[in-house]
């Protein structure tokens, strides 16, 4: 009970998983007891995919599976419908169940190695996971704008504390880039006048599935109110982040709004480091988005890109002040 316990003290989805973990190691360890240590992972199909591209980049931390289980589990997650299943591999039997998803991971899968589960262990499996998914839905929900459905302010502010102090780590290959990138409207307030406020809504929700369909699983997005929208992404090349918005660009060029037709949209990134402040990285792309938007809208603006033309000057937050 304990175990269970820790798991409903859990207040974010960032941390549910390590949660679900540990209870999971508890009750193997009860209720389905072998001699060696079990060996069990909470695995997304973005996370395999990532390791499978690059196994010699892998993060030191992560325990690599046999090459030949990875393709089997390609294959499981591909399916349309899943349900719990015990394969047999060259490193043993592992049992995997389907698992619904926190807001690090999507299409994502609990794998349990272990030389013969019982009927009996792999119900007590089943009805922890339902638990699990139950409790989920109420944090994940909590941290949800409740138009788009995007991940809200409140939730904002825990993940850039965890990626500077270097506590988020969506995908295996190293070292990450992470980026802060605000996103907003043009003309959004003509939109409302002209349309009305429901078709303005209409607008912000369907900009909002386009951007979850564009970008990758593991990205966080976010709607910070009205017609702002921020995103923080974690790359392996520092080109990642400009193929990844140049990508959605093309992709909302492309879309035609209902009533409205084509919709454009103006944004400003900047990189994230452990030495800057959330609210200093936050300014910066800022920055660029209003460079953005005051020359001409409708284009991508880097804030270090900028800096480097001489266009904006460094800034330093520092808790009111800022300093140039």
């Amino acid at each position: 009970m304990q175990s269970l316990i820790g798991l409903t003290q859990v207040r974010e989805s960032l941390a549910l998983d390590p949660a679900l973990l540990s209870l999971m190691q508890h009750w193997m360890c009860i209720f389905a007891a072998e001699e060696k240590p079990i060996r069990m992972q909470v695995l997304s199909r973005r996370q395999l995919v990532s390791v499978m591209d690059s196994q010699d980049e892998m993060d030191p931390a992560f325990e690599a599976w046999p090459s030949d289980v990875y393709a089997l589990l390609l294959n499981y997650l591909d399916q349309e419908t899943r349900q719990s299943v015990c394969l047999d591999t060259a490193a043993g039997k592992l049992h995997i169940f389907p698992l619904k998803q926190s807001v690090a991971h999507k299409n994502a899968i609990l794998l349990i190695q272990h030389a013969q589960l019982t009927a009996e262990a792999i119900a007590l499996v089943e009805h922890c996971l339902q638990v699990f998914n139950h409790y989920a839905g109420l944090i994940i929900e909590n941290e949800r704008d409740a138009l788009t459905g995007l991940l809200n302010r409140k939730t904002f502010d825990k993940c850039v504390s965890k990626i500077l102090l270097n506590d988020y780590k969506p995908e295996f290959r190293f070292p990450l880039h992470h980026y802060l990138v605000i996103f907003d409207i043009d003309f959004f307030k003509k939109i409302n006048d002209s349309y009305g406020h429901l078709i303005g809504d209409e607008v912000l929700l369907l900009l909002s599935r386009l951007m979850q369909e564009t970008f990758r699983d593991g990205d966080l997005l976010f709607r910070f109110g009205g017609e702002e929208f921020v995103g923080v992404f974690s790359c392996a090349d520092k080109d990642d982040i400009v193929m990844l918005l140049e990508r959605f660009q093309q992709a909302l060029a492309e879309y035609r709004f209902p009533q409205v037709g084509r919709v454009t949209i103006s944004i400003g990134y900047s990189k994230m480091s452990p030495h800057l402040l959330p609210n200093t990285v936050l300014e910066r792309a800022d920055e660029a988005l209003y460079y953005a938007k005051e020359h001409g809208r409708d284009q991508v603006c880097c804030y270090e890109s900028l800096v480097e033309q001489g266009l904006l000057n460094y800034s330093i937050i520092s808790g009111e002040i800022e300093l140039f």
